[in-house]
């Protein structure tokens, strides 16, 4: 793992974006979350990566996210955070 990356996400999008990343074979974890980062009910993901599935990661965030008709323009769909991982174990 090259990056740990925390996206809080719309509701309305969290099921097909689950389901892209598993089809795309990047391991995620759903936390239940609340609060009103987005102004509505969100769901917050964290997801190991390593950087060549980085620019994969932020593609299926974009295309499912980020390019909705029916998205409210004021509020984004999500929220994401990377950070760059020192050293990353997996156990």
């Amino acid at each position: 793992m090259n990056k740990m990356v925390f996206a809080i996400i719309a509701d309305r999008f969290i099921g097909e974006v689950i389901d892209e990343l598993l089809e795309a074979d990047i391991a995620v974890t759903e936390m239940a979350s609340t609060g009103g980062f987005l102004k509505e009910g969100n769901t917050t993901v964290v997801i190991g990566v390593s950087n060549e599935q980085y620019d994969q990661l932020k593609e299926i965030l974009d295309r499912v996210v980020g390019s909705r008709d029916d998205k409210d323009s004021i509020h984004a769909g999500a929220h994401v955070f990377a950070i760059d991982l020192v050293k990353g174990i997996r156990i």
